[in-house]
């Protein structure tokens, strides 16, 4: 948890897109360490999927060639169109997305955790979404989006988030 809370006061909006690229990146990770996904399959990969093309990419690729989730190995999806969208553990939504949100989470899955970087965002569905607040990144949480997304997240997360109703 400390992690998390060195990125989110250490780091200001002046960030470069890249350096704000690589936070989000490293706030996803670690979101990871304080989520359960109940009834899930535990074995083989975990799957980040990223809709799109984004500049978080790079970032989530570095993590995923030295890092795990649980003993299990990191397999970035990348999704052209909410057409190919499949099962992710997290699926990353970036901001000026040409599909809109709702075509979006419909074709997600139960067990998929939505995390988007697009102002607005949070109330509309998304689990956890980005925003810049006071010269700070910091997240968004939608409790009803994570409650139907079939995750358990830890209160020590979710004190750190700005929860939506």
């Amino acid at each position: 948890m400390i992690l998390l809370s060195f990125f989110a006061h250490k780091y200001a909006l002046s960030q470069d897109e890249g350096g704000e690229a690589s936070l989000k990146a490293a706030f996803i990770y670690n979101f990871t360490k304080y989520i359960e996904w109940e009834g899930a399959d535990n074995s083989g990969d975990f799957i980040i999927g990223i809709v799109g093309s984004s500049s978080i990419s790079g970032p989530l690729e570095k993590i995923a060639q030295t890092n795990n989730v649980k003993g299990r190995r990191i397999l970035i999806r990348y999704y052209n169109s909410t057409d190919a969208i499949g099962f992710s553990h997290i699926l990353f939504i970036p901001r000026n997305q040409s599909s809109s949100l709702p075509v979006i989470l419909e074709k997600t899955a139960k067990g998929t955790l939505t995390v988007s970087e697009e102002p607005g965002y949070a109330k509309m569905g998304s689990a956890f979404n980005f925003i810049i607040k006071n010269d700070k990144l910091k997240f968004e949480a939608n409790l009803n989006a994570i409650y139907a997304a079939n995750v358990k997240v830890s209160s020590q997360l979710l004190k750190l988030a700005i929860l939506i109703d």
